[in-house]
């Protein structure tokens, strides 16, 4: 049972990582900082004077940009926090960049290779994991191998993010929240690695509630402690954090707002066209989601996994940020924990999966100009 997940797992990390090589090397000309995404005129903190980081000009980076100066600078003794956009936001997520420095034993040279290792390290965990929860409820365990395709999968893998993280770890409570010992160590790890991981706690808890397990909902309120902890530490340690409107008292406020007002790209005519275009068919993925959640409810399906689903969808309907609606790789990455819990919830895989595809769809036009790149050097 143990070993068809097991292969499955190192099959798309071998995949993943066939990939990366791939695209650095035929289109970042082999500097493997590409995929932290780096903006030319972004201020780099002093420990990174000596490293040659790949930047895109023109571009304000990405969020994997932040994580790699965490990575080298986890407790804030280095200067990092003056680099960094907002650093109270950032430092939050500080699992998968604390990883890495551990795996690199501190050592700024081996900072690099640490964190591609951490983020592949996670894409195995979510492959087999979810290869074992759907071969535990019937499924063929090649259904394991959809983690690949999920947003926060094909976004980390690409540009760095810790949103990989979460969703493996999501699967993680997925197939150990009947085991409230397996569970929590996950959900410690989930809050560590994003706020939104806490709703995976609060989940939980509303279920042990509904069945009066009331010395259980404190163990579970108990494993948010390590991250408020380091959320304490990092307010103590950083600025004030820029608090901008994420969520909306009006619900799918953001949702609507983004379906009205269509994104402007700077592009030929009918490439925008299609980008826009496939704007709308991920945005129908989210839609598709949330009807899911609603069918959910309807039905009055009620367990741990139902709880979290709630608890995710209810978020979702209230986030306002545009910031968070922008684009495909910006909402893709949060809502793919839900993503996760309803294919796994859902009897009939192809039902459950199919958000991924609508969304993913998308978010393949962003690699289109590296396979191109990719392609090209091929067939020559």
């Amino acid at each position: 049972m143990i070993r068809r997940p097991a292969l499955l797992a190192l099959a798309a990390v071998l995949g993943m990582w066939l990939w990366q090589f791939a695209t650095v090397h035929f289109n970042y000309g082999g500097n493997w900082t590409a995929l932290f995404c780096t903006a030319p005129d972004w201020p780099r903190p002093a420990f990174l004077a000596s490293e040659n980081i790949y930047t895109f000009p023109g571009s304000l980076g990405y969020d994997g940009q932040m994580y790699h100066f965490i990575a080298h600078d986890p407790w804030m003794t280095r200067g990092a926090v003056a680099a960094m956009d907002d650093p109270a936001l950032r430092y939050r997520r500080i699992l998968v960049p604390a990883l890495a420095w551990t795996v690199a034993l501190g050592r700024d040279s081996a900072i690099h290779a640490a964190y591609f290792s951490v983020i592949l390290g996670f894409t195995f965990l979510g492959v087999y994991w979810l290869a074992r929860a759907m071969l535990i409820q019937g499924r063929h365990p090649a259904w394991g191998l959809m983690f690949v395709l999920m947003p926060a999968t094909l976004v980390s893998m690409d540009r760095m993010t810790v949103d990989v993280a979460l969703a493996a770890l999501t699967v993680g409570f997925v197939l150990n929240c009947d085991s409230m010992w397996k569970v929590l160590p996950i959900l410690a790890c989930a809050a560590l690695t994003r706020e939104t991981g806490l709703l995976l706690t609060a989940g939980y808890g509303l279920f042990l509630l509904s069945r009066r397990r009331f010395a259980d909902v404190v163990w579970a309120a108990a494993s948010a402690l390590p991250a408020i902890f380091w959320y304490v530490y990092v307010i103590r340690h950083t600025p004030p954090e820029r608090l901008e409107g994420i969520s909306s008292l009006i619900p799918l406020a953001g949702w609507i707002e983004r379906v009205a007002h269509p994104a402007v790209y700077p592009l030929p005519r009918l490439q925008a066209l299609v980008a826009v275009e496939l704007d709308y068919v991920a945005l129908a993925g989210v839609a598709l989601m949330l009807g899911h959640a609603a069918w959910f409810a309807w039905a009055r399906r009620w367990n741990a996994r139902a709880a979290a689903i709630y608890v995710f969808a209810a978020a979702v309907v209230f986030i306002g940020s545009q910031s968070v609606w922008q684009d495909a790789f910006s909402y893709g990455r949060v809502v793919t924990p839900l993503m996760i819990l309803l294919a796994a919830e859902d009897i009939r895989p192809s039902r459950g999966f199919a958000p991924v595809v609508l969304i993913d769809a998308r978010i393949g036009l962003n690699f289109l100009k590296q396979i191109i790149g990719v392609a090209s050097h091929l067939i020559k």
